[in-house]
């Protein structure tokens, strides 16, 4: 395309520069879709983006998953509110762009919001006012509100894990907000953290009542797409076989890959912290005899740490 058009004034340097950004912007939520589905990574282009200008690539499984809905929902919106802020004829600035990076985001924000509400959610977690506000107040220490307004958060949010509370993603934030050293994956940890879950629905329930707790955090927990509403106690993750598995152990690998970030960032050497963040991830298990050889080699170690975190920061800041 050279011409300008209803829906875009320049579209030879506006829509391939906006649509990937738009793509970079809903990545994580596009991958939940996937993963809920079972469909492996979506590795495609952005449709109409920098490397895909016609949307001409086939991309079958994206559009089957409501991959590629969702980036349209944002991209369209985010696009013309844009154009309208910012009407000229000629090369878009820099700022039309800032604009539409903020624009995606508060419409996939809104997305979310009317996702969570549709699966009995309440709209915003982190209102400070009415019933949600009252529950905050409550808590005699921060982190227990913390988990307040994750759990409300998580339980409405789509994810491939209904039913469950996702109880190591909340030991690493544990750590990160006490400079604790709980180990992901051990039984110690998780206990304590049920008995933090626990205490956190039990305030709940005593300011807002069994029918609140029920409403907007145990009923939409469930319909994400599971039955239970309590967490999965670890002798039932053993009995998991199969695609089940895959995604259990695509969740620990998640898990320890964020450690290994949590700690670098918190000023611990890369071998270290790949050392502790794959121990952690192992748990109480035995060793494997190729991480015990490897565990011992600090210089190996320290490459191999130096590369994940190279690489897993470039992912996040393209996310």
């Amino acid at each position: 395309m050279s011409k300008s058009n209803s829906f875009c004034t320049a579209p030879d340097t506006c829509l391939p520069r906006s649509a990937t950004l738009v793509w970079g912007i809903t990545r994580q939520v596009r991958q939940a879709l996937h993963e809920a589905r079972r469909s492996g990574p979506c590795h495609r282009p952005a449709p109409f983006g920098e490397a895909d200008p016609t949307a001409s690539r086939p991309r079958d499984v994206c559009e089957s998953v409501g991959c590629v809905d969702l980036f349209m929902e944002v991209w369209i919106p985010a696009h013309s509110a844009t154009h309208a802020r910012f009407r000229t004829h000629g090369p878009v600035p820099d700022s039309a762009f800032a604009y539409l990076t903020s624009s995606a985001r508060s419409q996939l924000a809104e997305l979310n919001r009317q996702s969570r509400v549709a699966r009995g959610g309440v709209a915003r977690p982190q209102r400070r006012d009415g019933t949600i506000g009252r529950i905050a107040v409550s808590y005699e220490d921060p982190w227990s509100a913390d988990v307040f307004r994750f759990l409300l958060g998580y339980a409405a949010a789509a994810g491939p894990q209904p039913g469950t509370w996702p109880l190591d993603t909340l030991i690493c934030r544990k750590n990160a907000f006490d400079g604790g050293d709980r180990v992901p994956g051990s039984r110690a940890a998780r206990d304590e953290l049920r008995t933090d879950v626990e205490s956190c629905l039990a305030v709940v329930r005593h300011v807002a009542g069994v029918r609140w707790l029920h409403d907007c955090i145990l009923l939409p927990l469930a319909n994400r797409g599971g039955s239970l509403a309590v967490p999965m106690d670890d002798d039932a993750r053993s009995a998991l076989v199969g695609e089940e598995a895959d995604d259990g152990l695509d969740t620990a690998a998640t898990v320890m890959l964020q450690d290994l970030l949590d700690r670098t960032a918190a000023g611990v050497g890369p071998g270290a912290a790949l050392r502790a963040a794959v121990d952690a991830w192992i748990g109480d298990g035995p060793r494997p005899a190729a991480w015990a050889a490897t565990r011992g080699n600090d210089i190996a170690l320290r490459r191999l740490a130096k590369r994940l975190v190279s690489d897993l920061v470039q992912q996040k800041e393209a996310a």
